[in-house]
């Protein structure tokens, strides 16, 4: 379920680093919350020269997440990501913004499946998951 929106004034992300961004994305999420990585989503989307994009800096990373997580998690998966987006799409960091938002765990699903809340996984949900 975890939801990342890669945004990018236009053209400014080529399209050979938009796999490794997504590769990064998906281990640092990964690595964060034991997640399977066929469960991550990443998304590009550019902002038209000229339009406003209605965030407060030219790359941003809209994120959604399940909620449950501790709050240091959280911040770091941020700040992990902010640094992977910034170093790979060759831009300082300050450059790049993010939030995640987090809803319920029973707000969503993968592979037909209700997600469990953080931390009540469970073999039988990965066996499950693998499905």
């Amino acid at each position: 379920m975890p939801v990342y929106n890669c945004i990018s004034p236009a053209g400014a992300v080529p399209m050979d680093v938009r796999p490794k961004i997504a590769k990064a994305f998906t281990d640092i999420h990964c690595d964060s919350t034991n997640a399977p990585r066929s469960f991550v989503h990443v998304f590009f989307k550019e902002i038209p020269e000229g339009a406003d994009s209605g965030y407060d800096t030219p790359y941003y990373i809209d994120a959604g997440n399940r909620a449950g997580r501790p709050a240091e998690v959280v911040l770091k998966l941020k700040n992990d990501l902010r640094q992977a987006y910034a170093e790979n799409a060759g831009v300082s960091l300050d450059q790049v913004g993010a939030r995640i938002v987090e809803g319920p765990a029973r707000w969503s699903m993968e592979g037909g499946h209700i997600l469990p809340e953080p931390g009540q996984e469970g073999a039988e949900w990965y066996a499950h998951a693998a499905d």
